[in-house]
């Protein structure tokens, strides 16, 4: 019955989440956003910022030592960047992180969810600041934030190793250079009734050099793809 009613729910109410007065979420979570990043192939950490090469559960890991495993998240978003030779205007080394964040049920009151962003240079979270949490398509009323919440310690982002390496062959045949630009976690929506894990690629195709963006939603043990738009 519970599952049921999750999968009704996330049928009939679309959450809308963003921070309030910040761009942070928004730009992270728009459709076609540009998204930099690298493969698992690169090398090491450029100074103190985090890069994709310590694991794509990176961001992940910064975020359970700052609130803690068993925190309850909505969203977590970690980007990188893929460097000059996939995109002339990335002025980063390549995979190293450019974003990490995360929305997270307030634990002063567990009807609100918070945002907090890893500043990059310092290794330490902003303070928290709150998230509107608008329901478009269904009764507001019946909306449960429990239904888009999953502890952090259920969600195994460092299995995402296996799956990337698993598509090596596959994407090196079709893109002459490629880069997994973003790891996500995203919340239930119309599409989907549960939490899923995202990797983001962005590669040059090797027929042409043109820059094309894919992505694969893979379940929260970072071992099954339950949606595979990685190839163009």
């Amino acid at each position: 019955m519970i599952l049921l009613r999750a999968t009704l729910l996330s049928m009939t109410a679309s959450l809308c989440l963003s921070a309030c007065g910040g761009a942070d979420t928004a730009s992270g979570d728009a459709p076609g956003a540009a998204m930099t990043g690298t493969s698992g192939e690169t090398g090491a950490a450029q100074g103190s910022i985090p890069t994709l090469a310590e694991g794509p559960d990176v961001c992940f890991r910064a975020i359970a030592k700052h609130l803690g495993a068993d925190a309850k998240v909505s969203e977590i978003s970690s980007f990188f960047s893929v460097g000059k030779e996939i995109d002339p205007s990335d002025g980063k080394p390549a995979g190293e992180m450019t974003s990490c964040s995360v929305q997270y049920q307030s634990p002063d009151d567990p009807r609100k969810l918070l945002n907090t962003r890893l500043d990059l240079n310092s290794g330490q979270f902003s303070p928290p600041s709150p998230v509107e949490i608008t329901v478009m398509g269904g009764n507001a009323a019946e909306f449960r934030l429990d239904d888009y919440l999953i502890p952090l310690s259920q969600v195994d982002a460092a299995a995402l190793s296996s799956v990337m390496t698993a598509q090596k062959g596959r994407l090196s045949s079709v893109y002459g250079n490629y880069a997994w630009s973003g790891v996500r976690l995203s919340a239930p929506g119309p599409f989907n009734n549960r939490h899923t894990l995202r990797l983001d690629l962005t590669g040059r195709l090797a027929a042409n050099d043109i820059k094309e963006n894919g992505y694969a939603s893979v379940s929260t043990d970072g071992k099954t793809i339950t949606a595979d738009h990685l190839m163009p």
